[in-house]
């Protein structure tokens, strides 16, 4: 079993070209700007490593964890809007399109917000990128606190519309083995 408490922040880097030389297995988190990426980090971690900032759109790079020293968890920036202007969309997809093509790319971890009813062009965008190169990806609704039973159904229905599960995250109720399994499963 992976010890998710073993975590490291390693290094910033604004493209593939600059990640660790080291060849360890990367799993990325992908979303909308604040969905909760970095929320769900330091809860995974137990402890905070990724800076969760209020305001939308502080992450601009690839943020390097190594957990278990085993593998790196990849903390992408937000696409979509942010407190510094309305789009980061051709700079995060220019950013992400070389990343998936990265041979220690083992899978992703995109999250979507549980009260959110379906997919905007950004994330259509996103899955294509992520289909196109065979990237494997499993979904992760945050915020399901806060969702009302309609909202949590209609992203059952997002999920499986994906051929996903979907699991269900809030960072009060936690509920993390869910994703820790499916991580590990990831990374094979």
């Amino acid at each position: 079993m992976i010890n998710f408490h073993d975590a490291q922040y390693i290094i910033s880097c604004p493209s593939l070209e600059f990640r660790p030389k080291d060849k360890y297995p990367e799993v990325v988190f992908l979303g909308r700007s604040n969905v909760g990426k970095s929320t769900l980090i330091n809860a995974l971690c137990s402890q905070k490593v990724a800076f969760a900032s209020k305001s939308a759109g502080k992450t601009q790079y690839l943020n390097y964890f190594l957990i278990d020293k085993s593998f790196y968890l990849v903390d992408s920036p937000g696409y979509g809007f942010t407190s510094y202007g309305n789009r980061l969309d051709e700079s995060f997809s220019d950013m992400m399109e070389s990343y998936f093509h990265n041979p220690c790319l083992k899978g992703a971890v995109i999250l979507f917000d549980a009260r959110r009813e379906k997919l905007n062009e950004d994330d259509e965008m996103l899955l294509r990128f992520l289909k196109e190169d065979k990237v494997p990806f499993l979904i992760v609704f945050t915020k399901s606190d806060v969702a009302n039973q309609s909202e949590l159904a209609k992203a059952k229905r997002l999920a499986e519309s994906l051929s996903s599960d979907g699991i269900y995250f809030s960072s009060k109720g936690k509920k993390l083995d869910p994703v820790r399994s499916a991580i590990a499963k990831l990374l094979g």
